[in-house]
């Protein structure tokens, strides 16, 4: 099969119009979500040093760095927006191919304002990319075995193939944005809880716009890059590709965004759960986090590899770590951003109560994201033992958030940069996103 033609021509051919609703209202959600993130991700160390970068390069001013409100070319611009939004680490997630809605979003929303699309070409846009990457991801799963993120690497086609649909490049020409994407699609599972970690997606959305519009000018790559025997599936899986077939066979069959979880919580997708079932019992029974005596989680083995940081030194491992997560939904009244604060790391209460967290890696359990719920247990001082064993946390599959209920998300994001009518105004827009005229209108919608 010629699996990266027949996603060039799926990507090509793909129209709002024959899109289901629910798609195009999940869209509008998970926009919501990336957009609030791209602002307010300027705040975090990642974002202070990529700055200091990018304002020492000169570029056409052709989209706008969210946050800061300047000007530079479209792939610098999606860099930027692409490392702010993930430094926040609000993304959604869907798993098991481990890709997310904002790794695709700064293209679509650098891209649009630049060539001045509407919000309905924004949206095929983003299904084409989202699906791209989702599909190439779960053929690509075992990669995760051998230490490759899929987020940054299947993203980075993803990224082509929505930059591809809104430059309207032809089936050939998106054929060899995919190829010459594919060169630059990388990723490493190690990185978390490091400023590296926080860029890949900035990466993924820099290569993917540079893929497209090398291909607008005639450059090219192998054609069957993703499924040759020496391409980039068999590279990043060590051969051991998934049902390479279904990648086409099962597009759209449903789109897998539907398959997204939105973020309550600024930290890693595998800890969400943790802290919605440690708030929960703390509410219930209106616990101090004097109340508590230990935490002991029991994981599997690959929940280490990514949750690595017991002891975080900074924000970055902060969002990383298991103790930090159960201090702060034990002391803090809302998980926040602040919760994985340098400050908070050092505050002594914060100290203290990481101490009460054992981690139990279960190496009978198997290894995998996927398919596996943690045992918690809550000992408390007077020796009452409380157990959880939580399998999923709100805005995960298959309940997933109506637009509405992003808005409190959305709200914290910008409430520290924009007015409340700023804020009100550029959602009322990516409510009704499909009706929008020129995308630039959200961008002025956000820009003071």
């Amino acid at each position: 099969m010629e699996i990266t033609r027949e996603l060039a021509e799926r990507v090509y051919k793909l129209d709002l119009s024959d899109l289901p609703a629910d798609v195009v209202d999940y869209s509008k959600s998970l926009a919501l979500s990336a957009f609030g993130a791209m602002i307010a991700g300027v705040f975090y160390p990642s974002a202070q040093a990529l700055l200091r970068y990018i304002s020492r390069k000169q570029g056409a001013p052709e989209a706008t760095v969210l946050g800061i409100w300047h000007k530079t070319t479209a792939e610098m611009a999606a860099m930027a927006t692409g490392t702010f939004a993930h430094a926040t680490e609000y993304e959604d997630d869907s798993f098991p191919e481990a890709v997310s809605s904002y790794t695709i979003f700064p293209v679509v929303f650098a891209m649009g304002e630049y060539l001045n699309v509407p919000g309905s070409r924004a949206i095929e846009a983003f299904v084409a990319g989202y699906e791209v990457q989702a599909r190439v991801g779960l053929a690509a799963r075992k990669a995760r075995l051998l230490s490759y993120m899929l987020l940054p690497g299947a993203g980075a086609i993803g990224c082509a193939a929505a930059c591809a649909k809104l430059l309207s490049l032809d089936a050939e020409e998106t054929t060899m944005a995919l190829s010459l994407a594919a060169s630059q699609a990388s990723g490493i599972g190690y990185q978390t809880g490091t400023m590296a970690h926080i860029i890949e997606m900035g990466f993924a959305a820099r290569n993917g716009i540079t893929a497209a519009r090398l291909a607008e000018e005639g450059f090219t790559g192998q054609a069957d890059v993703l499924e040759a025997p020496r391409g980039w599936l068999h590279v990043v899986t060590g051969g051991d590709i998934e049902d390479a077939e279904s990648i086409i066979e099962n597009w759209g069959r449903p789109f897998r965004l539907l398959k997204a979880g939105i973020k309550q919580y600024p930290c890693c997708y595998h800890l969400q759960r943790m802290i919605e079932a440690a708030v929960s019992v703390r509410d219930e029974l209106n616990l101090r986090a004097d109340d508590v005596r230990k935490i002991r989680v029991e994981v599997n083995p690959f929940f280490p590899t990514v949750v690595q940081h017991p002891e975080p030194r900074d924000e970055m491992e902060a969002q990383f770590s298991l103790p930090q997560a159960m201090a702060a939904a034990l002391l803090d009244e809302r998980v926040l951003p602040s919760s994985f604060s340098r400050e908070r790391i050092e505050e002594p209460s914060f100290r203290e109560f990481r101490k009460r967290v054992e981690i139990c890696v279960r190496d009978d359990w198997s290894w995998s994201p996927i398919g596996w719920a943690p045992n918690m247990e809550f000992i408390l001082s007077d020796g009452t033992v409380l157990t959880r064993h939580p399998e999923s946390s709100k805005g995960q599959p298959p309940d997933l958030l109506p637009f509405d209920d992003v808005i409190e998300k959305y709200e914290n994001c910008l409430e520290p940069l924009l007015s409340k009518e700023r804020i009100d105004g550029s959602a009322a827009l990516l409510r009704d996103l499909e009706q929008v005229s020129n995308l630039s209108e959200v961008i002025e919608a956000v820009t003071p």
